[in-house]
C-alpha cells in the first residue's frame, strides 16, 4: 500500500503480536512511514492496587513507566527497520486511540481484533467502537493469523438512481486499498456489490400481465446496477492505472439479495483473508456513524477487516476530557 505515512499500532501489556507488528513494519518500509506503538492501560483503581502510603500520582507514574519500558524494549528490536515511537497512557482504549489519531494525524490504525466473549463474533466492544468512530482507516487483524492474503474481498456501494454515486471517494478509497494489498500479496481480488428489488407496487397493480411486468421490472433494476458495475470497472482502471488493473484482474460480482445477508454468505464462500469495506451509510445523515448493513455484516465476518470512512467524516470523540 503506497499511502500510509503515520501508522498507529495498538499494543497490549505483556503481549507481543508478531503479525500486527510485522504488518506495520512492512508498510513502514514500503512507504518510509513512522510507527507509533500505543499502549492504553486501565485505571489502577480497577485493580484495587492503590496503596494509601503512597500518593496515587506517584503510583500511576511508576505504573506507566513500567509498561513504557516494556514497550521500548519491544520496539528496540525493530528500530533498524523503521522509526518507532512508544506511548503509554491510562484511560478507555478506543477513546485514547481516537484521540491519538486526532492529535497526531495518524493515517492508519492497526490492531489485533479482540473477539467478544459473550457472543460468537470476532470483533468485541472496543473494536466496534473503533469501527464506528475512528476517523482514519482501521485494520483489524484476526488473532494468530499472518496477514499474508491469497484472497481479498472488497465491498462497494452506489445508488443506481444517482449514477454519480458510483464515483464517490469512498468507493475509490476501498478499491485503491484492496487492489494495492492484492498486488502486494499476489492475491485474488473479488469486488462485491449487492442489489435488491423493492416492491414493484403500482407497476404490477396496473399491468395486464403482472408476471411479465415483474420480470421486466426486475431486469431493469438489475441492468441499472450492472451499468454501475461497468462504470466502476472503468473508473478502477483509471484510479489504479491500467497496468495495475490488468495485473490485479479484479473479479466483480453482482449479488442479488439483502446486502448484509448476501454479502456475508458470499464472503463465507470465498473465505478471504481480508475484507476491505466502508463503515458509514451512504445516506450521509449527520451523526450516522455506521450503516445498518455494515454493522450487520461485521457481526458475521470471521476474517481480518480494513475499514474506511468517507472523506469529511467527523468522529464524535473529542480531545477534551
Amino acid at each position: 500500500m503506497k499511502r500510509f505515512k503515520n501508522i498507529l499500532l495498538v499494543a497490549k501489556p505483556q503481549c507481543e503480536h508478531p503479525f500486527e507488528l510485522e504488518a506495520a513494519l512492512t508498510l513502514a518500509e514500503q512507504n518510509s512511514a513512522e510507527i507509533t506503538l500505543l499502549m492504553v492501560l486501565p485505571a489502577l483503581s480497577s485493580f484495587h492496587l492503590i496503596k494509601p502510603e503512597r500518593p496515587q500520582q506517584d503510583i500511576e507514574k511508576d505504573y506507566v513507566q513500567h509498561h513504557l519500558n516494556e514497550l521500548l524494549a519491544r520496539a528496540g528490536r525493530y528500530q533498524q527497520r523503521a522509526e518507532i515511537r512508544c506511548k503509554v497512557v491510562i484511560g478507555t482504549e478506543f477513546i485514547q486511540v481516537i484521540r491519538s489519531v486526532l492529535r497526531n494525524h495518524h493515517d492508519l490504525v492497526i490492531k489485533t481484533a479482540e473477539p467478544a466473549s459473550w457472543v460468537k463474533r470476532l470483533f468485541g466492544g472496543t473494536d466496534m467502537h473503533l469501527l464506528r468512530k475512528c476517523p482514519c482507516p482501521l485494520w483489524l487483524l484476526k488473532p494468530d493469523v499472518a496477514p499474508n492474503y491469497s484472497k481479498i474481498a472488497a465491498t462497494v456501494d452506489f445508488n443506481p438512481d444517482q449514477p454519480q454515486s458510483v464515483e464517490q471517494p469512498l468507493n475509490k478509497q476501498i478499491l485503491e486499498l484492496a487492489s494495492s494489498i492484492a498486488i502486494h500479496n499476489g492475491a485474488g481480488l473479488h469486488v462485491l456489490h449487492a442489489w435488491q428489488v423493492e416492491s414493484a407496487g403500482v407497476v404490477l397493480m396496473w399491468s395486464d400481465n403482472p408476471e411479465r411486468a415483474e420480470a421486466e421490472y426486475n431486469q431493469s433494476i438489475h441492468s441499472s446496477h450492472q451499468a454501475g458495475i461497468n462504470r466502476l470497472k472503468l473508473l478502477m482502471a483509471k484510479w489504479i492505472g491500467q497496468q495495475a488493473y490488468d495485473y490485479c484482474k479484479p473479479h466483480f460480482e453482482l449479488l442479488r439479495g439483502a446486502a448484509s445477508h448476501i454479502l456475508a454468505k458470499r464472503i463465507e464462500e470465498l473465505d478471504p483473508g481480508l475484507v476491505v469495506m466502508g463503515t458509514v451509510a451512504r445516506t450521509g445523515i449527520a451523526g450516522f456513524l455506521i450503516g445498518n448493513t455494515a454493522e450487520a455484516l461485521l457481526e458475521q465476518l470471521n476474517c481480518s477487516v480494513l475499514a474506511v470512512k468517507p472523506l469529511g467524516f467527523v468522529t464524535p470523540v473529542t480531545l477534551e476530557e
